[in-house]
């Protein structure tokens, strides 16, 4: 990718091409692809590097004792990930990080880069850093939220609501399979299924593969901007 195409992406805003050039080759930064399914950093991986979504999309995943996977996270481009890790005195990963579908990541060495964090150049790229975290935060506590819920069907409400308010509207494509998304949720596959079929019975939603509508009777779940 051309260093003019990183300019388009949070990480480097308000940074020039030449600046952008400049932190690259410095901090010895390094653009791999990966195929769907594809481990990019294991659970306990001594992480140094911070990786940036340049294409595709990257699932956060916790495995636990007994094998079962919970995807945390869904990133997309511009997103980071690893970068906790990278910049803790700690960096053997807690999670793991699996390309969802094929992958282009710019990887970013954290130790080389600090070395320079006081160069003129380089002090927009830290505060986007600083900025992007704080919202990496924001997405894990949303994800806390909708699995606090008792029940499945409440979990699934909370989901779509909030998908719903990031589309402003009640009709939208969600970025999971059902495979994925009964992982998300932290539920069977199956039982999820049975329920988003019954919630169709009860009129509340409307469901064609990734396509969701949310019908009349559940808007009050529903905060819209308008609305």
């Amino acid at each position: 990718m051309r260093m003019a195409e990183y300019s388009r992406f949070p990480l480097f805003q308000g940074m020039t091409e030449e600046a952008i050039r400049n932190l690259v080759l410095t901090a010895g930064c390094l653009e791999k692809n990966f195929k769907k399914g594809n481990m990019i950093y294991e659970e306990n991986e001594i992480i140094h590097s911070m990786g940036m979504i340049l294409e595709g999309h990257v699932y956060m995943v916790k495995e636990d004792l007994w094998g079962e996977k919970t995807i945390l996270v869904r990133m997309g481009p511009g997103e980071l990930f690893g970068e906790n890790f990278a910049c803790s005195h700690q960096p053997a990963a807690s999670v793991a990080f699996q390309a969802a579908e094929p992958s282009s990541i710019l990887f970013i060495p954290y130790e080389r880069l600090i070395r320079h964090a006081g160069d003129q150049d380089i002090l927009p790229f830290v505060k986007n850093l600083i900025a992007m975290m704080t919202s990496k935060s924001q997405e894990l506590m949303k994800k806390i939220n909708i699995t606090s819920k008792k029940t499945l069907r409440e979990k699934i409400l909370c989901f779509l609501s909030l998908e719903a308010e990031k589309y402003h509207s009640l009709s939208f494509t969600i970025p999971y399979s059902r495979e994925d998304l009964a992982e998300y949720l932290m539920a069977n596959r199956s039982a999820l299924s049975r329920e988003l079929k019954a919630m169709e019975r009860d009129g509340l939603i409307r469901v064609h593969r990734r396509e969701i509508q949310i019908l009349k009777s559940i808007r009050k779940h529903v905060r819209l901007e308008g609305k």
